[in-house]
């Protein structure tokens, strides 16, 4: 359950193409690239409020006899205090360690024994909690969800218990100067926003973060008036409508969570900041450029740009680095869309210490490049395919399609915008891409973390 943006980049910087950059290849990405093109019809989207503030949305999706249920929490890293970070990230673990009417483990054990499986994940922006059961099952999930919404035990014991746990994930970040250095990136990178960290939180946070102060946070933002219950599968809108009711329907209304990033925006950057830390096995130069949050239309063309620059062995900086000049082992690109303005990275990993800044300045000229002149019409085809086929992937499953409108609503506030995504990619131009390489590739906004290769000095500089 490692926080998934931290694992997701670690994974993409640790000498490997960008996950959400990642190129589908065969027969199936060749059919989910047609079916993105032909425009793609979804199943109706039903929404609606409870009198407690949960809000519900559910689509029936016939597809095999199976339902997924979500409960999405507009609360994650960005939420905790400054010295309670990993708080979010305690929940992810804590909520299926028992409540008043249910056993430690037994949400899990539950749901596996008549066949269907839970997961949850914590990020920045949002703490999930997932279960796919047949759908005969539909009641009992949710019934479950709702029982550890307001029923949730605070035993010391088991919270020192999963205190360890999530120490021991830190402590794994901690042997990884990769993980290390992309950590020291955000905290550069964001100089007031709570962006600054993840959601994996400290050690010595977690340590001072007490039973009290968990119930406190839990009291303030696991609440139905800030959460949604997403349901996706082969049921019926009545039983939805009925088992949300009756499960959800009783739990008290909270106060207005507070959003203390509200009040901490980040204010723009009017210069490079560049930092060279501790060596690692492999040399790393990491460079991050601000921009909107997930809301903004200049998303779509940077999340083109960002495929143009970065994903596969056809990209601009794969071909220069790789290929063609053979200063790095590989180069790529990967999009952080968030809630709040996120981050576009760029990164190129290398052996040689002698070539280190060659690779930091050629990184840098082929972004100044994708500023000088538009994508060609392929390359503008090649990552339209790309986010298409991707978008159409993520639908494929209940799971997907229930993770697409929960996400979409933390972004948004809508769950539904994810509907039109398609039309906005499509409508992306060449020149498009190029506006916002000019206004975001700026040196100014630029910030850059490197990790030197074994044998290399490292330090400030």
């Amino acid at each position: 359950m490692k926080p998934r943006i931290l694992a997701a980049v670690v994974a993409a910087l640790a000498v490997a193409a960008p996950a959400a950059a990642q190129p589908k290849r065969g027969p199936v990405a060749k059919r989910a690239r047609a079916k993105a093109k032909v425009g793609l019809e979804l199943p109706k989207l039903t929404t609606w409020t409870l009198d407690n503030g949960l809000e519900v949305a559910f689509m029936r999706v016939r597809k095999a006899p199976v339902v997924t249920v979500q409960v999405w929490y507009h609360v994650g890293a960005k939420e905790e205090a400054r010295d309670k970070r990993g708080s979010a990230h305690m929940f992810e673990h804590m909520m299926f360690k028992g409540t008043k009417n249910v056993r430690p483990e037994e949400h899990a054990r539950n749901l596996n024994r008549v066949g269907g499986y839970v997961n949850a994940f914590t990020t920045e922006d949002v703490t999930a909690y997932h279960n796919t059961v047949p759908r005969e099952y539909l009641d009992f999930a949710v019934r479950l969800e709702a029982e550890r919404m307001s029923n949730l035990l605070f035993r010391p014991k088991m919270i020192d218990t999963e205190r360890e746990v999530v120490k021991e994930e830190i402590r794994q970040q901690e042997n990884n100067p990769i993980a290390k250095g992309f950590l020291r990136f955000l905290e550069i990178a964001y100089t007031k926003h709570p962006y600054s960290w993840t959601a994996g939180g400290t050690k010595k946070d977690l340590d001072n973060t007490t039973p009290s102060d968990l119930e406190k946070f839990y009291k303030t933002y696991y609440l139905p008036n800030n959460a949604m219950l997403v349901v996706v599968g082969d049921v019926e809108e009545a039983a939805v409508r009925e088992a949300a009711t009756k499960w959800f329907g009783p739990l008290a209304r909270g106060a207005k969570p507070p959003r203390p990033a509200d009040q901490s925006p980040e204010p723009p950057q009017k210069k490079t900041r560049r930092e060279v830390v501790a060596p690692g096995q492999v040399g790393l130069v990491i460079g991050g450029f601000h921009i909107p949050r997930a809301t903004h239309a200049d998303i779509y063309p940077l999340q083109v740009l960002s495929l143009m620059l970065g994903a596969g062995d056809s990209s601009r900086l794969h071909k220069r680095m790789v290929r063609g000049d053979k200063v790095a082992l590989q180069a790529g690109s990967q999009s952080l869309v968030r809630e709040h303005p996120g981050l576009l990275l760029v990164f190129a990993a290398f052996l040689d210490p002698s070539k280190q800044g060659k690779v930091e300045a050629i990184l840098f000229d082929e972004l100044g490049k994708a500023a000088a002149r538009p994508p060609t019409a392929r390359e503008l085809s090649k990552a339209k395919n790309q986010i298409l086929a991707s978008f159409v992937f993520g639908l494929e499953s209940v799971t997907g399609l229930a993770s697409q409108i929960g996400m979409s609503w933390i972004q948004s506030g809508d769950p539904r915008r994810f509907m039109d995504d398609l039309a906005r990619y499509q409508a992306v131009t060449a020149r498009d891409v190029q506006r916002v390489a000019r206004k975001y590739l700026k040196k100014a906004n630029r910030t850059v973390v490197v990790i030197p290769p074994a044998g290399a000095k490292g330090g400030k500089r």
